[in-house]
């Protein structure tokens, strides 16, 4: 069990890892405009060989970034779910489900909605839970960053509640 859920983690981080390359590539092709800025040249000026490898490369070009995005939205679905499946093993929760914390104290735990689990890199944090406090009547309340160690291993110092906006707020900046 151990071992299946150290594979998960070493999973989600060797593909969220592809998606960042991926995904810079693309970024970059997108914004070099290579297959836009390829000339349009005679037949009549320029050696024809050179005409037709350029008319390739633009269709390559397309072919390219179609492939590239394709495989961003397919890197980014085996990413969350990679993820998923490893907060699932190893914390026993994922979006959707509920667990509880002893904040402010342990011997009244709030109990919290999971929405997102984001698998942390380089700090002292495995992840990062986007959650909800949940009511006692079931309503959602504040929405909050967890961070955890490990099971059970909250990092109550890094918590913070997210930015809540209101419908009003959303529609206001919307007009803006």
């Amino acid at each position: 069990m151990r071992h299946h859920v150290a594979a998960l983690r070493h999973r989600a981080f060797v593909v969220k890892l592809a998606l960042r390359r991926v995904a810079g590539f693309y970024n970059d092709m997108k914004r070099a405009r290579l297959g836009d800025r390829t000339p349009d040249l005679e037949y009549y000026v320029v050696d024809p060989k050179i005409k037709v490898m350029f008319d390739d490369f633009r269709e390559m070009h397309k072919r390219l970034e179609t492939t590239l995005f394709n495989e961003m939205v397919r890197l980014s679905v085996e990413a969350e779910k990679t993820v998923n499946a490893y907060a699932r093993a190893r914390y026993g929760f994922a979006p959707g489900d509920q667990f509880q914390m002893g904040y402010p104290n342990a011997e009244r735990p709030v109990t919290l909605k999971v929405h997102k689990v984001f698998l942390q890199s380089g700090t002292e944090s495995d992840v990062r839970v986007d959650a909800s406090l949940l009511e006692k009547d079931g309503a959602r309340g504040a929405r909050w960053d967890v961070y955890m160690k490990g099971p059970g291993e909250f990092q109550f110092d890094k918590m913070q509640p997210k930015e809540q906006t209101s419908y009003a707020d959303a529609e206001q900046s919307r007009t803006d």
